[in-house]
């Protein structure tokens, strides 16, 4: 079930401050990106990803196992043997990665494909927060581990879509994730030429 991403560069989270500690309802952002740019590969990390970033802030229950399309789940129970499962634990984060990855790939324009987000909100991965303009994860442990992660990107979008509509860039070649339009446009990244309609916005039109 391996699915090969390309490692030419490392999704980085965001540089703003006021994104990544101080706001309150973008902890869901903080999350994913987190997963994505330093993916847990081992029982151990990813029990303390989830138990940061999800369990903690009441959006789920904590898991006793992973999934992901057709693979047999992978305990992260303190009972499971230490780097038993860890080659299929590592093909699950990677298979979620990759799926993820593809998934903003296509929100961006010109498809702007935003079905997971329809996905998130008919599945009950997402839901209102206290504040009727803002959403909040709530997956349920038995999820895979793609949809989970998913959830928190559409919880984020669905609170600030004006604020990925402007300035998510997913590279094209590599998937990098980045929030700096001005540095390689909304298809590219450092290593990375962006394609000509992203040329064209960055010469003054405003991001699609």
């Amino acid at each position: 079930m391996r699915q090969a991403v390309s490692h030419t560069s490392i999704p980085t989270l965001p540089s703003t401050p006021s994104l990544v500690a101080g706001e309150h309802d973008r902890r869901a952002l903080l999350a994913a990106l987190t997963f994505i740019d330093k993916p847990p590969r081992s029982a151990p990390a990813l029990a303390g990803w989830f138990e940061k970033h999800l369990v903690r802030p009441g959006w789920m229950r904590r898991p006793t196992h992973v999934t992901e399309a057709f693979s047999l789940p992978v305990s992260l129970g303190p009972a499971a043997p230490a780097g038993a499962d860890e080659p299929e634990l590592q093909e699950i984060v990677e298979a979620a990665r990759y799926r993820v990855l593809a998934s903003l790939r296509a929100f961006m324009p010109p498809a702007a494909d935003d079905r997971f987000l329809t996905a998130a909100i008919a599945g009950a991965r997402v839901r209102r927060a206290g504040n009727p303009a803002l959403w909040e994860p709530c997956p349920r442990e038995d999820e895979q581990l793609g949809d989970i992660v998913l959830s928190l990107f559409a919880a984020d979008i669905l609170s600030h879509r004006a604020f990925h509509d402007a300035y998510l860039c997913v590279c094209k070649t590599c998937l990098r994730i980045d929030f700096d339009p001005s540095r390689s446009g909304r298809t590219g990244c450092p290593e990375h030429e962006p394609t000509a309609t992203v040329n064209v916005m960055r010469r003054g039109r405003p991001p699609a």
